[in-house]
Formats: structure tokens, sequence, C-alpha cells
């Protein structure tokens, strides 16, 4: 392990820890993590510097003698800002340290590459005026619906038409603060991991569904990245053999089952009236739309199939299913268990636990401030955040 990866793994442990444990003290930091004393207080330290932590007394419980001190995430230093592309649209939203929401907003988007830069600043100064701070904007994490290499080379958004671009050299003057940029779904997965269900999960697969489908592998405590950080792609499990066409240009994958357009297509496909969008889906569907209904079982079954291939391959304590796959959990849940039951290797079903999100309707867009808090804790300057952050010791 070398000294960079090392100093990322013990700041962001570190950080993390003080978020989810206000008051906690140096040595009780020490007890949860294992690090030893020098290295927590360096840390510590510098976080206090860049005033990101704040000290205060905490009285010693059934003991004698002078107080220890107690540390805890200051609000009031500074911003984070998440933007989270989408085919259609580009999310906003300002936070502070310690994740808490102050304002956040949605942007209809062209989908061109051309001039994204003014388009993104324009909409990060537009969150931060309306959370009414004037604290300073530390960090931006930006998620992207496609493949984001270690480089920060935007490798290829189908949904989109992007490929080769460097989006990070495009994105690091949007804001006076560092940027960093992340897959989405790898982002989905770090919110999670921070705010979400899987604070004390060191390893789980989580698979979200939107414009497209995506995930990511948290194994023994970091995401996956595998050998360039494009690991992760679980939308592209090819689900159907010779099945329907996906926008990656291959056939049969679970993307081309289970995104919102291919759930609108087959829609009308069977004769149903046309959607707009996932929201009006929903709305078909409680409204008891049989055609709705029926697409939404299939692709449950769909969906339970994938799940299975996961449970069997990394036999994970739990998968956790996100973005419009829980907003649809009533009427997914009953044909995916089917299929669960029917597919899933028993002795690894019973060992694994299926969830749906719920940050995925409260807190939809806290991936890109997750790809920020992670970026900035661990002390470095503007990079991808695939397979770099270590999350273990949360």
């Amino acid at each position: 392990m070398n000294r960079s990866f090392l100093r990322r793994f013990h700041t962001n442990a570190i950080f993390h820890r003080i978020r989810l444990e206000p008051s906690i003290s140096q040595r009780e930091i020490i007890e949860r993590t294992g690090f030893d004393k020098s290295t927590v207080s360096s840390i510590v330290s510098h976080f206090a510097e860049m005033g990101l932590i704040e000290r205060h007394p905490k009285p010693a419980l059934n003991r004698r003698g002078r107080p220890s001190e107690g540390l805890q995430i200051s609000r009031n230093s500074g911003l984070l800002v998440g933007v989270e592309v989408e085919a259609s649209s580009v999310g906003f939203v300002a936070c502070g340290l310690d994740g808490a929401v102050m304002s956040s907003h949605v942007s209809p988007f062209s989908g061109k590459l051309e001039g994204i830069e003014g388009f993104i600043r324009a909409g990060i100064e537009a969150v931060v005026a309306a959370s009414g701070s004037d604290a300073p904007v530390l960090g931006v994490g930006v998620s992207l619906p496609g493949l984001v290499n270690r480089d920060g080379t935007l490798v290829h958004v189908p949904i989109l038409g992007w490929r080769d671009v460097d989006i990070l050299g495009r994105l690091k003057t949007v804001a006076n603060a560092q940027v960093f940029v992340d897959n989405d779904g790898k982002a989905a997965a770090m919110a999670e991991r921070m705010f979400g269900a899987c604070t004390d999960i060191d390893d789980f697969v989580y698979l979200f569904s939107g414009s497209g489908v995506g995930g990511a592998l948290f194994l023994d405590g970091e995401i996956y990245g595998g050998a360039h950080g494009l690991a992760g792609e679980l939308g592209h499990i090819k689900i159907v053999p010779q099945g329907r066409f996906c926008s990656c240009g291959a056939s049969g994958c679970l993307s081309a089952y289970l995104s919102e357009s291919s759930l609108a297509q087959e829609i009308e496909r069977l004769g149903g009236q046309a959607v707009t969008g996932f929201s009006s889906i929903m709305e078909r569907a409680e409204a008891g739309d049989e055609i709705v209904l029926n697409v939404l079982d299939h692709a449950g079954e769909v969906l339970g199939s994938a799940v299975s291939s996961l449970i069997n391959i990394f036999n994970p304590p739990v998968i956790l299913l996100g973005g419009d796959l829980a907003l649809a959990q009533p009427y997914l849940s009953t044909a995916m268990d089917r299929a669960l039951l029917r597919l899933a290797h028993p002795a690894m079903y019973h060992r694994s636990t299926v969830r749906f999100s719920e940050i995925s309707e409260g807190m939809p867009l806290l991936g890109g401030v997750a790809i920020a808090l992670a970026g900035l804790t661990s002390l470095e300057g503007s990079h991808v955040l695939s397979n770099q952050s270590n999350l273990r010791h949360f």
C-alpha cells in the first residue's frame, strides 16, 4: 500500500468517524479505527487548521480530572456542492460539511457537451446563492452517467454519445474550489456509505436505475475500480441472450430492460399510452394501468435474475437497490423475490439481504456531495475518486 493511498485511507476514515459520532475524542478515534496516536493527532490537527472540524470540552463520565476534548464537524466553515449530470437534466445541491442539504434544484439539459462548463458554473452559482450561506465552496463533486477512468477522462456516455472527453480538465474552473469527478453509480454507492443504509457495512453491491442502469462494488470497505477504475458497470450485465439492443451497442444488457427509456418503450410497444418520464410511469402504475403493471412485473423478474447472479458471484451481505428501482419497489419486489428464489444459490441467498435505498427518494442528489466530501477529506487536489476513497473505518 503506497503512502499516498494510506494517507487518503486515514484522512477519510477519521473525518467520517467524527461526522458519524459528534463529540468523539481523539482517544476514541484511535480505539474505533486502530490507527496509531501520531497519525490521528496529525490528521485531526490538519482538519482543525483547515477549519473542517471544531474542538470543544467533553465532560468525562464518572471520571475525575480534566475533561477530554470532543471533536465535531464545523457546519459553517464551508459548503459542498454536488452536481448530477443526467441525459436530459442536471441536478445541483448545496450542503454543509455534515451533509445537511441547504438548497437544491434541477435544470433541463440539452445533452450537448459544448458549453457544459458555463452551464454547470451557472448552476453552481444559483444553488449556492439559494443556500443563503456566505461560507465559501470548499469542494464540488460531479457525477456522470458513464465510464470515468482514473485520469479524469470520460471514456463513454452511451446515452449522450460522449466519448474520450477530458471532463476533469473541462470542469476544473467551474468554481473557485477543488473539483472532483466520478461515475454516477460509484457516487451513489459512496452516498449510501456516507449518508444512507450502508454506513456500517464493509461489503455491499449497489445497483440503481435512472436514464441508464449502473452500480458499484463496495468490497472490503472500498469501491473496487478494476484495471483502470471502470469496474462496476452492472447495467451491462448480459441478462437476456440475443435480447433487446442497448445504447452501448450490445444486446441483452440489464439497462435495456430497466432504464427509464426502456420501460417507456416497452409500455408503448404493448399498446399503452405514451409516458413522458419515470414519474409518469409511477402515476400510471398507482392508477392500476394493467400494461404498466405487467411491464414492471417483467422488469422485476429481470431484476431478480441480475441480482441472483450478483449473489452467486459475490455472496455480499447486502445488495442495495437505488434510484428508480427504489421508487418502484412496490411494483418490482414480488417478481424479483420470485426470481431470486428460483435462481440464486440457496446457501448464498439466505446469507444475503436485498434492500431498497431510502435516500433515493428523500435525498436523490447526494452522489455528487459524496464525491466532493471524499475528495476534500483526502486532502488532495482535483482528481477522480474511483478506487481511491477507502471508507472502511466508518
